[in-house]
């Protein structure tokens, strides 16, 4: 394997330019705290009845999982459904 095929071993850097790092003590505005608010309760709503406990076991990206693969076959089932 040459150098330029070698994958990366952390850390590891970046030479040239390259962004500035956000700064850490910048204050959000408040359009960006009423934003924040919003999605913070949408996402509080969505996981209803869902406990603590199973979100931070990834319920929720199980289910996104199943649902992609399952809608397809959903979709091809009511188009057969309709011909």
């Amino acid at each position: 394997m040459n150098e330029s095929t070698q994958p990366l071993v952390s850390p590891h850097f970046a030479l040239g330019a390259t962004p500035a790092p956000p700064q850490v003590d910048e204050q959000p505005t408040q359009a960006e705290d009423a934003e924040m608010l919003r999605r913070i309760q949408a996402c509080v709503d969505a996981c209803e009845g869902i406990s603590t406990q199973e979100l931070e076991e990834g319920v929720v990206q199980d289910m996104q999982r199943v649902l992609r693969e399952v809608a397809p076959i959903i979709a091809e089932w009511s188009r057969e459904q309709q011909s």
